[in-house]
């Protein structure tokens, strides 16, 4: 969860204040009457912890902390925040020999806290932030009554600062906000007032949604895909809401959609195939035709109505749907569609084919019967007959009908009293395994389609299809789906029989789809593999470092195929070999055999460090060893109502050049490469904080973007001079022509 706090260090104890949750004011007055009665002041309590009433403007960087003696627990009274005053230590000591009021000078007991605690701050007591426990609740509101309406003012969340900051925190890093939508702004220069702007307006509901800018990303099976670029400072508003959606449908989906979901990815549905597609024999491969596209505003509002009856928080979304977009200077707005590239386009589809997961969900619970199937008849009759020649002892005729069974399936294929029926979706891919005929399979198909029709979208012809899994293969997200081709057989270490071992279902990576992508990169030409010229001019171990994550992205998608050792050798052998060529050419060294005698067989090279201590970079070294790993996450939470990371502040900052706190806002960069700590001093700073935000004040915000970029440097090195220009104490690089 998200946590906010505050440390005060060595407060004075307030006399009207508690110091056990349970009595707020009692304490306080009775040590009044010992001061007025006695003449003498109770010593004043110091303590290093201190609780009050939290904005989200106080948030303090977390740290990870050993074993450490801090006070526990909150108040016990009615204020979870102790009556805005300090918690003190428990203190067993007599005032003034009343041993009966001991009880009330007990604060409550320090312990000990665990290794693996989370703390903010050496002795801070942690407070859940008002934000997250909103959500929390409608989370929880959502899961206990599915059926329930949401009737809680969610516009008023939207409306928090505190939200705003969160998406903020989740957008900041991100490359996509320095991308310029219709409007020339991002989130660079971004600032606490900027955010009490947007907040004004949505209170005073005069916010609307810019135009995006739409642009055609060419697919790989032909066509192009439409992708709209929505002004960066709009996705903080559409960030928000789609925390709130995601707080109320996550409990509402099923477990069978796993596209745009926190912890859940393609390994995750493809995990669930692997487990549950074993006794499938027909697949449905489903394919939504321009599904993002093809939903219909009206039907999708009447759904997410139906759930919400804040109508402010309702009409928002209406208004993110109806923003429109530009292509080629003309404005255009559609009736149906959810924008490609927009932040709350993935839960609204979601929210929209939650319906198909239903609908399919209803059909698995009318199509299935059984729990196992039955024995296969022949194979029960030979099995009989096997019996009574054990029980004669004919060995000839034991060995003749022991080798028929071992030849025969035990299980019955065709029982109609067993079927199954089992659902997969990511995104708009989808996949429908079925145990039962072919003539059922096509019904559901068609079912489905008819299905599809009503609620106004339509399945691509020529990517759905009807598969035998026991004869042809399924590609579903990159990942080859079949069953294994070979028998294989075990021995009893019992009974010394040997059996027959169950075609299992096999995922494999298919490597002619791997060498077309590779052929796409650049990294292979003619089956060959290719130097990628384009990182020439990069040093040694920045042309490993590319190549090493081109490898490590195939190794980590592919981690859980059964054909893993031949993907790997094949990856790392096309890869090497590029590396190989590259260095060739960079070094003018003519083979690749002169450049594995140079570098050895992993092409590494040695690199001193800014502290003198020298650093290896080496090829990717790869196990072929199969793991069938899936990496995914069994946490179920939700990462944006409990996430680690603690909230942006944008309030009371200093600017980290020249210390002014007057007009202070955020500097953006879209990636730490462009940084060059040799330019200027900003980059300096950043470079040394591993950051792609510092705050700058107005002035030397404009003064950093009055000095050229790294390419530009780069580019006019010769026709330009630096001098250093003192700014109050602190060096600040300028560019003027020679």
């Amino acid at each position: 969860m998200v946590f906010m706090v505050k440390a005060i260090l060595l407060e004075v104890y307030q006399l009207l204040s508690s110091k056990k949750g349970n009595y707020h004011v009692s304490n306080g007055i009775i040590e009044r009457i010992f001061t007025l009665r006695y003449g003498a002041n109770i010593r004043e309590r110091f303590t290093r912890i201190a609780i009050s009433n939290l904005n989200v403007e106080n948030g303090q960087p977390k740290n990870t902390i050993r074993t450490e003696r801090r006070t526990t627990g909150l108040p016990n009274g009615s204020n979870p925040y102790g009556n805005r005053a300090v918690i003190v230590p428990l203190d067993k000591s007599n005032v003034l020999g009343f041993v009966r009021f001991n009880i009330w000078l007990e604060g409550r007991a320090a312990a000990k806290t665990p290794p693996s605690c989370r703390s903010y701050c050496i002795g801070c007591t942690t407070v859940k932030s008002k934000i997250a426990q909103d959500l929390g609740e409608l989370y929880k509101r959502s899961q206990i009554n599915k059926d329930r309406i949401i009737d809680r003012n969610l516009y008023k969340l939207i409306c928090s600062k505190e939200l705003m900051l969160m998406s903020y925190e989740k957008l900041k890093s991100k490359p996509g906000n320095m991308t310029q939508g219709i409007v020339p702004e991002t989130l660079d220069g971004m600032s606490s007032e900027i955010l009490d702007e947007i907040i004004e307006s949505l209170k005073s509901e005069k916010f609307q949604f810019s135009p995006g800018r739409r642009i055609s990303i060419p697919k790989s099976q032909g066509g192009n895909r439409p992708l709209t670029i929505a002004p960066p400072r709009d996705k903080l508003v559409q960030e928000g809401m789609r925390i709130i959606l995601e707080a109320i449908w996550e409990a509402l989906f099923l477990e069978n959609s796993h596209g745009f979901r926190p912890n859940r990815g393609c390994h995750t549905a493809l995990k669930q195939v692997s487990a549950q597609f074993q006794p499938i024999t027909w697949v449905i491969e489903g394919d939504i035709s321009k599904c993002f596209d093809s939903i219909d505003h009206q039907k999708l509002m009447f759904i997410i109505e139906s759930k919400i009856s804040d109508r402010k928080f309702t009409r928002l979304i209406w208004k993110s749907l109806k923003a429109g977009y530009f292509e080629f200077s003309i404005y255009s707005n559609n009736i149906v569609g959810t924008p490609q590239g927009s932040i709350i386009s993935p839960i609204l589809s979601n929210i929209f084919m939650n319906q198909l997961d239903v609908f399919v969900n209803e059909l698995k619970n009318n199509f299935e019967m059984g729990e196992v199937p039955k024995r296969h008849s022949t194979s029960l009759r030979l099995q009989t007959m096997l019996t009574a020649a054990r029980k004669k002892n004919n060995i000839t005729e034991v060995k003749q009908l022991a080798k028929r069974i071992k030849n025969m399936p035990s299980t019955d294929f065709h029982d109609l009293g067993y079927r199954k029926l089992t659902y997969v979706r990511y995104a708009d891919d989808w996949i429908i395994g079925i145990r039962g005929s072919l003539i059922e399979t096509r019904k559901i198909m068609e079912q489905v389609r008819e299905y599809l029709l009503r609620v106004g979208l339509n399945l691509s012809e020529t990517k759905t299809r009807i598969t035998n899994l026991n004869d042809s293969k399924v590609l579903f997200l990159g990942t080859e789906i079949l069953r294994a081709r070979k028998t294989t057989f075990h021995r009893n270490k019992l009974s010394n029989i040997l059996r027959r071992n169950p075609r299992k279902l096999r995922l494999q990576a298919p490597i002619n789809r791997i060498r077309t992508k590779l052929h796409v990169a650049n990294l292979m030409k003619d089956n060959n593999s290719y130097p990628k010229y384009v990182w020439l001019s990069l040093e040694h171990r920045q042309i490993l470092h590319m190549y090493n994550a081109v490898l490590r992205g195939y190794l980590n998608y592919y981690s859980f195929v059964h054909n893993y050792g031949r993907m790997a050798a094949f990856c790392v052998y096309t890869l090497k070999q590029s590396c190989a060529k590259l260095l060739a050419a960079k070094y003018s060294l003519g083979t690749m055999a002169k450049v594995y005698q140079k570098f050895g067989i992993d092409l590494g090279t040695t690199h001193v460090g800014e502290i003198g201590k020298n650093k290896e970079y080496t090829f990717y070294k790869t196990n072929y060893k199969i793991k069938i790993k899936f990496l995914t996450s069994a946490e179920p939470s939700i990462q944006s109502l409990f996430g680690s990371k603690s909230i942006a502040n944008l309030d009371n900052l200093n600017c980290s050049i020249c210390g002014s706190t007057y007009r202070v806002e955020m500097h953006h960069v879209r990636h730490l490469k462009d940084l060059n700590p040799k330019l200027d001093e900003i980059d300096k700073l950043m470079a040394s904080r591993k950051g792609k935000q510092i705050p700058l004040c107005r002035s030397c915000h404009m003064v950093k973007h009055r000095t050229p970029s790294k390419e530009t440097y780069l580019k006019q090195k010769r026709g330009y001079h630096y001098q250093s220009l003192k700014r109050k104490g602190k060096d600040l690089i300028l560019f003027k022509e020679k």
